[in-house]
C-alpha cells in the first residue's frame, strides 16, 4: 500500500495497512492533544483577562481613574483576534482529523486499496513522525 501526496501525486511511503492504521491513530491522538492545548491557551488568556478586571474593580475610584480600564477597546479587539485565530487552528485540526477518519473508513471498507492520497499537511506530519522513529 502506498501513501501519495494528493497535490503533487508523489509516492511518499510504501507501508502495510497495519502500519498506516497505526500511524493514523497516532496522528489522531497528537491532533486531539493539540486541540486540548489550544483550548487551554484560550482558557488561560480568559483567566488573565478576568484577573485583570477583578483587580481593576477592587481599586478605589481615584485609582481607577489613574490606572485606566484594563478592558479597553484595544484589549477587547486583541482578545477577539486571539480567540478567533485559535478557533481557526482548531477548525484546521478538526479537518485533518476528519481526513484521517476517512482514510480509516477507506481501509476498513476497501482493504485491497493500493493508493491512499493525503493532503500535504498530513504528509508533512507523517514525514515528521517517521523521521522521529528513525532516531
Amino acid at each position: 500500500m502506498i501513501i501519495v501526496d494528493e497535490v503533487y501525486q508523489n509516492v511518499v511511503y510504501h507501508l502495510t495497512s497495519e502500519e498506516i492504521k497505526d500511524l493514523i491513530e497516532r496522528l489522531k491522538v497528537s491532533k486531539e492533544e493539540e486541540i486540548e492545548g489550544i483550548k487551554n491557551k484560550i482558557n488561560k488568556y480568559e483567566q488573565k483577562r478576568r484577573a485583570e478586571e477583578a483587580m481593576y474593580q477592587s481599586l478605589s475610584p481615584i485609582r481607577k481613574w489613574f490606572a485606566g480600564h484594563p478592558a479597553s477597546h484595544h484589549t477587547a479587539v486583541e482578545y477577539i483576534v486571539h480567540v478567533k485565530e485559535r478557533f481557526k487552528q482548531i477548525d484546521s485540526i478538526k479537518r485533518d482529523i476528519q481526513e484521517l477518519n476517512q482514510v480509516l473508513l477507506l481501509l476498513a471498507s476497501h482493504p485491497a486499496t493500493e493508493e491512499i492520497p493525503l493532503s500535504p499537511e498530513i504528509i508533512r506530519e507523517i514525514k515528521f513522525i517517521r523521521g522521529m522513529e528513525a532516531l
